[in-house]
């Protein structure tokens, strides 16, 4: 089970704000009032709203789910979430998130220093241009009078890198390439992240609200509209909370290619997959008008670093069920992240991470490349019969060749051959037009498994036969060797 998976991010469903609200007049989501600062939003003024309003979610502070300070907007650059309050820019955000139980990670608890190490592989990270120049993720620790810099900053360093990697990897599904652009230094003759060292005043480090860190972190200089701030705190208030534009439009000009934004994890929730989750949220993901999206910026399509349980009315469908993919993002590459969508896709339309400027581009896209899959039990190979190209012609097995009715071309996640898509259908696989559904999208696994993204299930002969003309079909993920495949 991967560790990465316990330490990845997730908002607690009693925490999620309702829709219903939008609805209504802008009411704050901050703490009592007593402690709740001005919050003017749409025009009105919320310096009297407090938890206690009807639909407002209810505090929790052990989980980090603390909303003082926050308002939902109906209007505005915000609407549909929430605005940071006592801030002198419009900042949106979907909210506090907490600890998934289980996962060992407590708000009240720094992660040990050798743990957050763990957390996963990692790349080295790409010094591109002087480091410095340009769009860039900068990653900050922020404390105040206690200062742990030399002990946590090669800790926070691997974090970053982790956090590249699971952009890096997650690229490499749709045969593209990208790199979260950090702000970086030589080290020892390596690559690395740069990690700022900001002391702010107690006060401001452990406020019960957002506001105080970002105005005192401001107040430091970290207002560049070329970065995304990366902010690791010595707080104990969240696990993690992240801007969030909202912006659905597919131009360069989309708020998530701009700054300043700021995404935090606090000392309790230190881990690559947390941090990855609220840097997601700052280059926009995910927006709700995306095909398997929760509404309250996540997606519900699991295993997937976005994906998540966030309302009692979520309905969480497990399509990619190797659990290792919840350290990648994107579970179908459909909702929020590929590097070369299919034309027509919602990715192709609308607002899409891999183009955001704030992340490196390799290569564009996938190259297509062309192969035949050869099973491990039977030596023959994937054969469309008799080269029959008619939508629902089911696929077989047969003696390895070089027509072409057995070569591959795969072009991202789609598999064609003679023009036309392999498609899961009714536990068959078949041919038909190519589209952008789930059922069209697969995954060759490093185990030699043959996965379909829209079944969750994995390519296999009938019963396992050997025979020349045994008919493919769709089962439950396993090792047996039958279920095994290999480019020829």
């Amino acid at each position: 089970m991967s560790t990465l998976r316990h330490r990845r991010i997730r908002l607690a469903a009693s925490a999620v704000f309702a829709l219903a609200l939008l609805a209504s007049s802008a009411v704050s989501v901050s703490a009592p009032a007593t402690a709740a600062p001005t919050a003017t939003v749409d025009g009105h003024d919320h310096s009297h709203d407090h938890a206690a309003v009807q639909g407002a979610p209810k505090e929790d502070p052990a989980r980090g789910l603390v909303y003082r300070g926050l308002a939902i907007s109906k209007t505005g650059p915000c609407a549909g979430g929430y605005q940071v309050m006592g801030i002198d820019f419009v900042m949106c955000t979907h909210g506090p998130d907490a600890p998934p139980p289980g996962s060992g990670l407590d708000v009240k608890r720094p992660v040990p220093l050798t743990a957050a190490t763990a957390d996963g592989p990692q790349l080295q990270a790409v010094c591109e241009g002087d480091g410095v120049s340009g769009k860039r993720v900068e990653v900050l620790y922020i404390h105040g009078s206690t200062n742990r810099y030399s002990q946590v900053v090669e800790q926070l360093r691997s974090l970053a890198e982790q956090v590249d990697t699971i952009y890096y990897e997650s690229a490499r599904e749709t045969g593209g390439e990208r790199r979260v652009r950090y702000v970086t230094e030589t080290v020892n003759g390596a690559c690395r992240p740069v990690v700022r060292d900001v002391q702010i005043s107690d006060s401001a480090l452990n406020a019960n609200d957002w506001a105080p860190l970002l105005n005192a972190v401001r107040a430091a200089g970290y207002t560049r509209t070329d970065r995304k701030y990366l902010q690791f705190t010595e707080s104990r208030v969240y696990c993690g909370i992240g801007g969030f534009a909202g912006d659905t439009s597919k131009s360069d000009n989309n708020r998530s290619n701009s700054g300043p934004e700021y995404a935090r994890a606090d000392a309790g929730c230190w881990s690559a997959g947390v941090a990855a989750h609220e840097l997601g949220h700052t280059l926009g993901a995910v927006n709700n008008n995306a095909p398997n999206a929760s509404g309250y910026a996540h997606c519900e399509d699991e295993w997937d670093v976005m994906c998540y349980k966030d309302h009692a009315n979520t309905v969480i469908r497990t399509v990619c069920t190797d659990r290792a993919h919840d350290n990648r993002l994107d579970c179908g590459h459909d909702d929020y992240y590929h590097t070369n969508p299919p034309a027509g896709s919602y990715l192709a339309q609308y607002y899409n991470v891999a183009d955001n400027h704030f992340l490196i581009r390799g290569p564009g896209g996938p190259t297509p490349t062309t192969f035949r899959l050869r099973n491990n039990a039977s030596s023959t190979c994937l054969d469309d019969p008799n080269s029959n190209t008619a939508n629902g012609t089911q696929m077989i097995i047969w003696t390895c060749h070089t027509n072409p009715n057995q070569v591959i071309t795969q072009s991202g996640s789609a598999l064609q051959i003679l023009g036309k898509c392999l498609e899961a259908n009714t536990g068959r696989v078949v041919l038909n037009a190519c589209g952008t559904a789930t059922s069209q999208q697969w995954q060759l696994r490093t185990d030699g498994t043959l996965f379909n993204v829209g079944s969750g299930q994995c390519v296999q002969p009938a019963n396992g036969a050997t025979a020349n003309g045994t008919l493919l079909v769709l089962a439950t993920c396993g090792t047996q060797t039958y279920q095994l495949w290999t480019k020829a």
